[in-house]
């Protein structure tokens, strides 16, 4: 977020004087208590998210959602502006502290910031607005219909105002309430509007801190060497030869507990970043590999099939489908197959901590700021009050900053040297370690009847979860179905998951299991679609009756003059998913040029609810769409027991000469604002299939996808 000292927020907190406060209770979502108190300083006011209007007219926004690249830094205060009525430039935001009891939640994934904050900005802002109102009309001695707030300020019916800041004093006195007149959505002046973000300046110039910029006093760096087969056993290691090295302060054995296994490794503590890399290469470590090279992309397909054979747990039916297939002969069935994939965000894994006696500090950009304080508080026997959380914006999570595991590092070694410690994990690191996105196997199977109706289906997830990835209970979850589409009109349809364990460490990746079961959904819905002879959007459409689904499949249609003719040497696929809320309907076109086939055209169309910022939307749809197009031509090998891809040389990410045309269309609606962040990246792998389908006749069925091979 952005920087501010505390001399800073001091001289700010004096040139206003005094706050008007108003903020909710902590309390239950979606039942919270408005209300509003004057102060002189600021962080001793213990409300829910809140809005502070200072005497010199100054509108802090209190903010308790980390910033990853997602545009809350921006949409959130639009919504408290829209109902505040001022400018939205006139809003200074600042972060709030990482505290549960007072926040709940302050993780920052499935793209729910929005949809969890829309209401109580409103309230709050709307709140705060008739607060003011009535402020102003008690010094006219009018009712408050006789005033109306605009542009930070109260008018009467004579043209008379007062600014926000000269009725802050005299609003603090009433009561706030809890049900304020909220703006009907044809009266929005600012959601629904591309403003520009106000953290794109800051990321540009060099002005905004991220985690990997932070240094505190007295702080060591740490480098740790793991073993490549992941619960490799340290047997020995050169660890006096290596403390004679520049710079080097100690040598350690580090352990951590990872999804209940134990992850060893041998940790440098140096004076400098750089001489703690060149002390890690001089690391000779003995690993006891415990027979784990012995695992490769071969024996985990296997294990996944053979774990395939088992019926699994049912996380959804209707009708029946034992008996639907029990009686046909005609049944079609697929298997695609998707790889682990690394998250690589630019900004590499990074975290200080400073553990003392009395208590524990955190500095860093983390999707997860309650995560870190409750582990720290825990782990060290300390209050949660004790622990403070400086969390920064962050260059990228996409799941992969929601672990609390590189600050669990820094804590370790801060207790064992004494002093405040800084982990950087390379680029090497964040591949080869986990954690991933997990690799799957999905089977699929239909049964259509003679007018090309699907009648039966099931479709049989064989994956890791996340929440489950060691102990003796096999039972899969309902997560592991996340992405596929129910809403079909099938009478016989099933959905099971056959969970398999494995000692590769998963994690949240950007849309979770939506990045790997639409693919085969969608795919396969696909083949049915050809095997009834019928055109894949309207097959859809003829087994929907979801107006979501629906609109956003005929609109997408509309953009791509989708029943007109192809052109020569042309394909076009689609796809269709809804992730966090938000409806995505996907057209990708190909194309052959200069002996190869290329992707020349993505169109989307999207109902997310209202838009507060269609900008940053496309911003977001987009740049799911540009990480999807990537991981379908990249992913995670295992030989030898460990990960092949260890940097961008082996695992690139997409090229912008690779990046076909993109086009995003959001749909106008009334529903409730939903998350865009995520629902852009499922669609692309399976229209992408479908649309090389389309054009050469080849199924495709497992990712990544080598184009050379399509010619």
């Amino acid at each position: 977020m952005e920087k501010i000292s505390r001399r800073k927020f001091i001289q700010l907190s004096s040139a206003a004087g005094a706050f008007l406060a108003v903020g909710c209770l902590p309390g239950v979502s979606g039942n919270e208590q408005v209300t509003s108190t004057l102060a002189s300083d600021l962080s001793r006011v213990s409300l829910n998210q809140f809005i502070a209007i200072g005497t010199d007219n100054s509108v802090l926004l209190y903010n308790h959602r980390p910033e990853m690249g997602q545009g809350t830094y921006q949409s959130i205060p639009m919504i408290l502006a829209e109902e505040l009525e001022v400018d939205i430039n006139q809003i200074i935001i600042r972060q709030s502290a990482a505290n549960r009891e007072l926040f709940g939640s302050q993780m920052v994934v499935g793209s729910r910031s929005i949809q969890s904050e829309f209401d109580k900005l409103r309230l709050m802002g709307a709140a705060a607005r008739e607060l003011l109102k009535q402020a102003a009309a008690n010094r006219w001695k009018l009712s408050i219909d006789q005033v109306t707030a605009s542009e930070g300020k109260v008018t009467n019916q004579s043209g008379a105002s007062f600014s926000y800041g000269e009725l802050v004093e005299d609003a603090a006195k009433l009561n706030p309430s809890n049900n304020p007149p909220l703006k009907k959505r044809s009266e929005f002046k600012i959601i629904g509007k591309s403003i520009a973000r106000k953290d794109i300046p800051m990321k540009t110039n060099g002005e905004a801190i991220f985690g990997i910029d932070i240094t505190v006093p007295g702080m060591l760096y740490a480098c740790i060497e793991r073993s490549p087969q992941f619960l490799g056993e340290i047997k020995s290691f050169n660890e006096a030869e290596v403390l004679k090295l520049n710079g080097v302060r100690h040598v350690f054995k580090t352990s951590r507990n990872v999804y209940g296994n134990t992850r060893e490794g041998v940790a440098v503590l140096a004076d400098s970043y750089w001489n703690a890399v060149q002390a890690r290469k001089a690391l000779k470590i003995e690993w006891d590999t415990k027979g784990l090279e012995k695992v490769n992309n071969a024996s985990i397909l296997k294990d996944s099939y053979e774990a395939a054979k088992k019926d699994g747990e049912e996380l959804f039916g209707k009708g029946d489908v034992k008996k639907a297939f029990g009686n046909s002969k005609n049944i079609i069935e697929a298997s695609y197959e998707m790889p682990y994939q690394a998250h690589v965000p630019m900004e590499p894994m990074n975290a200080i901590v400073s553990i003392k006696e009395n208590g524990a500090e955190f500095w860093g950009s983390t999707q997860n700021p309650n995560g870190i304080r409750s582990f720290l508080a825990k782990t060290y026997n300390f209050p949660e009050e004790a622990v403070k959380i400086n969390y920064t914006f962050m260059g990228g999570g996409f799941g992969r900053r929601s672990m609390t595991d590189v600050a669990e590092e820094a804590a370790d070694l801060s207790k064992k040297s004494g002093a405040p410690v800084k982990v950087i994990w390379t680029r090497e690191d964040d591949q080869t370690q986990g954690p991933f996105r997990a690799c799957s196997v999905n089977i699929c199977r239909g049964i259509l009847n003679a007018n090309g109706k699907v009648m039966a289906l099931e479709h049989k997830v064989v994956a890791q979860e996340i929440q489950n990835q060691t102990g003796p209970d096999m039972k899969a979850g309902r997560q592991l179905m996340g992405g596929i589409n129910t809403d079909f009109l099938i009478p016989d349809f099933s959905v099971k998951g056959v969970l398999i364990k494995r000692h590769i460490p998963i994690s949240y990746w950007r849309s979770v299991y939506h990045s790997t079961n639409p693919f085969a959904h969608e795919c396969f819905i696909d083949e049915l679609a050809r095997k009834a002879n019928q055109d894949p959007i309207e097959f859809r459409l003829n087994m929907l009756d979801h107006p979501r689904y629906r609109r956003v499949l005929e609109d997408v249609a509309v953009r791509t003059n989708w029943k007109s003719p192809k052109k020569p040497g042309t394909g076009r696929g689609v796809a269709a998913v809804e992730r966090s809320g938000a409806y995505f309907a996907m057209v990708v076109e190909v194309e052959r040029k200069n002996g190869q086939i290329v992707p020349t055209k993505i169109t989307t169309s999207i109902d997310l609810g209202i838009c507060i910022n269609p900008d940053t939307v496309k911003a977001q749809a987009e740049g799911s769409i540009v990480m999807g197009l990537g991981a379908v031509y990249s992913g995670l090998n295992v030989q030898n027991g460990a990960m092949v891809e260890q940097n961008f040389h082996t695992y690139p990410l997409l090229k912008i000469n690779q990046c076909p045309e993109i086009e995003t269309y959001i749909l106008d609606s009334d529903a409730a604002p939903d998350g865009a962040g995520e629902a852009g990246l499922p669609t692309v792998a399976p229209a992408l299939a479908n649309a090389l389908f389309d054009l050469t006749g080849k199924r495709i069925r497992k990712l990544p996808i080598d184009m050379k091979k399509m010619v």
